[in-house]
Formats: C-alpha cells, structure tokens, sequence
C-alpha cells in the first residue's frame, strides 16, 4: 500500500498560487463542467507534431468549506513531452470567483491526466470553475505513464447532504516506477450526464514493484456514477 505524506504540504503549495478576486453582486453562474480550454505557450520544436495540451473537461467536487476543481488533460502530441504544464482554475461561485492554480505535471504523449488542486473556505458555494493551460517546454521522446483499473467508489461519512459529502476512489495502479518516487494521484467523479462532480489528490511514495493499490479521499457535490484515478511521477 502507498505510505501518505503530511497533507500540510499540499495546503501551502496550494495557498501560495492563490489570488483572491473581490466579490462583486453578478448573479449566480450555473456550472458547465465541461467545457474545454487550452493554451499553447512554449515554442513548437523543428520535429512536426501537434504541440498542444487542451482541457476536455474541468468541473468542481465541493463539500463543507473545501473544494477540488478539476481539469481532464489531453497531450495532443503523438511524440513530444509536454513539460511544466500547469492548470489555472478560476473558481465560480454566487457573488464572486477565487483562482488558484495546480502543480506543474507533466505529460507523456497522446496521456491523458486529471489534474486538482484543494481550495479552502474561499471556494465556498463554487458552482463551476473556468480552466485555462500552460506549457513549460516540450521535450521529444516518451515518459513512464502510470495507468489505473476500473475504480470503486466508497461513500464516506457523512454518506450524503443537503450540498455534498464525501469518500474514497480505490483502485490499482500500474507502471514502471522506481522505489520511492514521489507520485502524485487524482480522482474525479462524473454524474449520469458524464460532467466533472467530484474530485480528489494524494501525494504518496510508490512502493516498489510494478503496481500498487491506491486509495484517494474525494469530495462529491452530486451522487456519482463514475470514478477513475489518474497518476503521474512528479519530477
């Protein structure tokens, strides 16, 4: 089993990105959790490919004071890494938005990656949150990708509310990572329409061996009908 690390770490790296934008009176904005977005930043290299991350689907998983926006990634290259990519969330709730934005990731060609980031008590009532992407550089060649099974998910306590709830998505990952890497492990959960209502991440150390089981805490704003787990080295 993964060994968790000190969930304090992931509460600075997260509260460092974040700005606060001021509230304004706007009416409430209604969610569109999948609505794509991308951004190309780096400077395409002499070898032809498309150099490109798009976001495919993005939503929020909300519970109490706590919220994971999420955004689905997809490395449209066929042979370049795309390297320090980095999801900006803008946070929509009533009355105002907060952004923040993930820890950079990096993606092998053709992966595709959820990725989160935790915002506290000043995503309260998120609705929706809009996704924008940007890429550090982009390297030829393939990296290790870290796949998942099918996921299980597990309601937590309490099991449902009046706004959302909590649990855990489990599921076993595979690749070939050395002892000790750092991994990075995100959750999403979908509805019945397919849109983005729960999300969750994990730091963890990979134990050894070819594959592990996994287990990521998720917060969940609707009853969920699909979860799935996405992995990546962090390096």
């Amino acid at each position: 089993m993964l060994r968790h690390l000190p969930v304090a770490l992931l509460f600075l790296a997260v509260t460092a990105c974040a700005t606060m934008e001021p509230h304004s009176s706007v009416m409430p904005i209604p969610p569109h959790p999948s609505t794509p977005a991308s951004e190309r930043t780096a400077s395409p290299s002499t070898a032809p490919d498309t150099e490109q991350v798009t976001a495919t689907a993005s939503g929020v998983g909300a519970y109490d004071l706590q919220v994971y926006p999420v955004a689905v990634l997809h490395n449209e290259a066929s042979a370049h890494i795309a390297a320090g990519v980095v999801v900006n969330f803008t946070v929509r709730f009533p009355g105002g938005s907060y952004s923040l934005a993930s820890e950079p990731v990096s993606l092998a060609p053709g992966e595709t990656l959820a990725v989160t980031a935790l915002c506290t008590d000043s995503c309260e009532g998120a609705t929706s949150t809009d996704v924008s992407v940007t890429v550090g550089g982009w390297q030829a060649g393939e990296r290790t990708v870290i796949s998942a099974t099918a996921a299980t998910y597990a309601c937590g306590s309490p099991c449902a509310g009046s706004v959302g709830y909590e649990g855990d998505v489990s599921a076993t990952l595979s690749g070939q990572i050395a002892s000790g890497t750092l991994v990075s492990i995100s959750a999403t959960c979908e509805d019945g329409t397919g849109a983005i209502v729960g999300g969750g991440l994990l730091q963890t150390v990979w134990p050894g061996g070819g594959s592990t089981a996994a287990s990521v805490p998720v917060l969940v704003s609707a009853p969920p009908a699909l979860c799935q787990l996405y992995a990546t080295d962090v390096s």
